[in-house]
């Protein structure tokens, strides 16, 4: 995917014009990390915030005794790290890792805030998208306390299915990461409870095969999981 075309489906320039779109590109760039590979860590300078083209990011703080404390984790489509550059004191708080092999698009802090500092209609652009943002986050936390695990479950699935290539069928693809309890981790349950929900979403259309998730009818499966789903492209459901 092109760095502009990505750019323009984050939901935080959903409602930026082409203009504004092809210009943020000129000063982007992309970035390919390995498994495990680290992006930013916790202390450093937030020169850049990120949007993920390609795999999955984890996010993690180390606790007074030593140990990993997973915060979240994005998915692609998704961005993150915009609080810290935001921030006045433009420093990341936590550490952001590759689970896999992943691509991510860098945005340059400078041009950011310049280019809020010289357009007053792009900085209302912004606090409407990060509003929208906190609210999802808002709907998320619900998510969690007031949904099955099972339906937990298929509503992250539908965020982040891709059409699937070659298939004339409505299937949906979703490529995980290999160790499912990171995933776990962003939807407040065990792993094992994972495996069992994913085994009670089969009458709706979900296959595993490893890593690689199907979905035979998403419209089914949004249904079940209470969300509207609107079309094939990933992160495209309403919670």
């Amino acid at each position: 995917m092109e760095l502009k075309d990505a750019i323009k489906k984050s939901p935080l320039f959903l409602t930026v014009g082409e203009e504004i779109i092809e210009d943020l590109t000129k000063h982007c760039r992309q970035k390919t990390l390995n498994k495990g590979q680290e992006l930013f860590s916790a202390g450093d300078s937030a020169e850049n915030f990120f949007i993920i083209l390609n795999g999955w990011i984890k996010l993690s703080r180390i606790s007074r005794e030593g140990e990993e404390v997973i915060i979240h984790i994005f998915g692609p489509g998704e961005s993150f790290a915009e609080a810290a550059v935001f921030s006045n004191h433009k420093k990341y708080p936590a550490y952001a890792q590759a689970i896999g092999n992943a691509e991510v698009i860098v945005i340059p802090r400078s041009f950011f805030i310049k280019k809020i500092e010289e357009d007053s209609h792009f900085a209302i652009l912004m606090l409407g998208a990060i509003s929208s943002r906190q609210h999802y986050l808002v709907q998320q936390l619900e998510q969690v306390t007031s949904r099955t695990a099972p339906q937990r479950v298929g509503a992250f699935l539908l965020r982040f299915c891709k059409a699937h290539k070659g298939s004339s069928d409505d299937i949906m693809i979703v490529d995980l990461p290999y160790d499912k309890s990171v995933i776990s981790t962003r939807l407040s349950i065990k792993p094992e409870t994972f495996s069992r929900a994913l085994a009670k979403l089969e009458p709706y259309g979900v296959t595993s095969e490893k890593r690689a998730i199907s979905i035979k009818n998403p419209q089914n499966l949004a249904q079940f999981c209470d969300v509207e789903y609107k079309d094939k492209l990933c992160g495209s459901i309403r919670i």
